[in-house]
């Protein structure tokens, strides 16, 4: 591929590449292919300009750019995991949010004429101090509260820029706090993903280096000592010694021999073996985990928000809404505990209709007993003595 060198010193290149435009697919696949060098320490690219900063062994440089040359996007083949849990579409997201407030905050501020602004920042408090005497009529005294009432009041007062001020610096870290959330989720999801490009497929005894992506259930693979096991599934030959800690958080390894079961992401410490799949890419019980995390988050805001509105129902003594906040709370926990079950493949002791443990019970509306099993006239419950 054609290209242009901005910049070249010792071990350092930067290069603009000759296209009109990268989008962020391509300039993942040229990051993942250029990090697959050895010789590569370090690749930075800015997708607007083009431009690639590769640091390298200083002895390397020839090589380095005998790759950018052979470098096609239609010649690479990368994973698409790698592609998914790439989070550079998501922080060129919320870079823009915060470029593009901060330009209209201080843009209004230098050409706008004071009674378009006024008009402006009255729209924009309408939300702030609603969720204030939202917040004050629940009885609480949070921060919402203190930024309605602060921007209110500057207002009244005819202090626009103080409110203006206010508000752009509440919508900075309102911006920053949401980026914070997401890119923790997909760190943690990137983190925790395998990255497994190639594995050995066993067939007619013999042992093919394949893409795992070509791996489908019932193949047989061989994991080779301090390998990472790609896939769920049954041990059909050998006897391992696996490290299951990022599954179970064992401090000693497991063994493992024909007929036990083992799970992708643990990994074969001593000895070799013969597994036959499973599960392959995301229905591992390990990809499931991560599933589950990433939608625990999105559930866990509703859950608090049941929470609170039950609590101010307590708060004002009504037994009919306290009995309605009560279900609603039921039901949030309910949905969860089926999105655990649904994330725990459907295996017995985990269906939340059956009372297992860690679920909080059955569903409330299918007439079961909500501390855990269900209603049974056929069982005689134990007397008890007081002591």
């Amino acid at each position: 591929m054609k290209f242009l060198i901005k910049h070249d010193i010792k071990g350092r290149i930067r290069v603009q590449m000759c296209q009109t435009r990268m989008s962020f697919s391509q300039a993942d696949m040229l990051q993942y292919y250029l990090e697959g060098r050895e010789y590569i320490h370090a690749v930075k690219i800015q997708v607007r300009t083009q431009g690639v900063v590769i640091q390298y062994e200083e002895s390397a440089r020839a090589q380095v750019i005998d790759d950018l040359r052979a470098f096609g996007y239609d010649r690479v083949t990368v994973p698409e995991s790698y592609l998914e849990k790439s989070g550079r579409e998501l922080n060129q997201e919320y870079w823009d949010k915060l470029i593009n407030k901060v330009v209209l905050h201080f843009g209004n501020k230098l050409f706008m004429p004071l009674p378009i602004r006024t008009a402006i920042a009255t729209v924009k408090s309408v939300k702030y101090i609603w969720q204030g005497v939202r917040t004050l009529a629940k009885g609480k005294i949070e921060v919402p509260v203190l930024d309605g009432t602060a921007i209110a009041i500057s207002m009244l007062r005819g202090d626009i820029n103080t409110a203006s001020s206010v508000m752009f610096l509440l919508g900075i870290g309102e911006v920053l706090e949401e980026w914070t959330h997401k890119k923790s989720v997909d760190d943690l999801a990137r983190s925790m993903s395998l990255n497994i490009s190639k594995v050995w497929l066993v067939t007619d005894g013999k042992e093919v280096l394949v893409n795992a992506t070509k791996i489908q259930p019932m193949d047989e693979v061989r994991v080779h000592v301090g390998n990472v096991i790609p896939f769920d599934g049954v041990v059909t030959a050998g006897e391992a010694m696996v490290n299951q800690a990022s599954l179970t958080g064992e401090s000693v390894p497991v063994r493992k021999c024909e007929d036990c079961y083992v799970y992708a992401g643990t990994v074969v410490e001593e000895g070799e073996l013969t597994v036959r799949v499973k599960e392959t890419n995301g229905s591992s019980k390990f990809e499931k985990i991560v599933t589950m995390i990433e939608e625990s988050e999105k559930m866990k805001s509703a859950i608090e928000s049941k929470i609170a509105d039950l609590r101010s129902a307590v708060g004002s003594n009504d037994a009919a809404a306290i009995k309605a906040k009560t279900d609603d709370l039921q039901q949030a926990f309910y949905a969860l505990s089926s999105k655990m079950y649904q994330q725990n493949g459907g295996q017995p002791g985990a269906d939340p209709n059956m009372g297992g443990a860690g679920f909080g019970g059955a569903d409330p509306n299918m007439g079961g007993n909500p501390n855990g099993g269900a209603n049974d006239d056929g069982v005689v419950d134990a007397d008890f003595k007081e002591v």
